[in-house]
């Protein structure tokens, strides 16, 4: 089955009829085990950076950029869920704990519609286990309740981290780079990482007072320096990945 939004299987909207007795019970995190990178918000990247490479990559839609935090080295594979199939990360980024719930919208509006993933395998159809989405006269939970304010939240911190993204492109200041993996691994050998973007320095160093005073009002800077200090997290990538594959270095 092919995902939506990276780990989502079946965007459903929530409605009181539809999932009045439903249920919610997160117990691990199955639904990354397959995501090699994920989408950050502008305001999470000096959390992550402490612990992943955070990186830019081109979206699909505009041809901008959104901040990732890489969790892994090849395409399937995330090193932060362990054998229980629960994250390893000490900081968890928002697009994992909104999971199995989303705002969605049809693009011609500014209103956005509860949904959620109704295939996820924590949800409890008959409301025995678990925390109810809705009350039995058909009321919002307090559970419900807040996830929207998260959700409602996460779309605010959103269009900020599209507001930076923007910025940095019209400075010009991503370029695209390649990393090259080596290992001990005969059969592998070794790759390379391709398709992502990061600040140039010399760049950087380059720009007006203006736009550096501007970027430094609005916090740019701080975050720019936070993803260029996290690049040092590649290293330890590669460790982890020979953790888990024994013959590689």
């Amino acid at each position: 089955m092919s995902k939506q939004l990276l780990i989502y299987n079946n965007i459903q909207p929530v409605s009181s009829e539809a999932h009045r007795d439903w249920s919610i019970q997160i117990d691990n995190h199955a639904f990354a085990t397959e995501l090699n990178s994920v989408p950050l918000l502008a305001t999470e990247i000096a959390s992550v950076a402490r612990e992943l490479p955070v990186i830019f990559a081109k979206t699909q839609d505009d041809g901008g950029f959104v901040p990732l935090g890489v969790l892994g080295l090849k395409k399937g594979q995330n090193l932060f869920v362990d054998a229980e199939q629960k994250l390893t990360l000490r900081y968890v980024p928002g697009f994992l704990r909104r999971y199995p719930f989303a705002f969605a919208n049809d693009g011609k509006s500014e209103n956005f519609t509860l949904c959620i993933d109704d295939q996820f395998e924590g949800w409890n159809k008959d409301g025995s286990t678990g925390k109810r989405l809705f009350t039995e006269q058909g009321e919002q939970t307090e559970e419900l309740k807040g996830v929207m304010d998260f959700l409602k939240d996460y779309q605010y911190r959103a269009e900020l981290t599209n507001v930076f993204c923007k910025r940095l492109g019209e400075l010009e200041l991503l370029e695209p780079m390649e990393a090259n993996i080596k290992l001990n691994n005969n059969k592998e050998g070794g790759f390379n990482l391709t398709g992502f973007y990061v600040v140039n320095r010399e760049k950087l160093k380059a720009l007006k007072d203006e736009d550096v005073l501007d970027l430094f009002k609005k916090d740019g800077l701080e975050l720019i320096f936070s993803h260029l200090q996290s690049m040092q997290n590649l290293n330890s990538l590669v460790n982890k990945y020979a953790e888990v594959n024994q013959d590689a270095a």
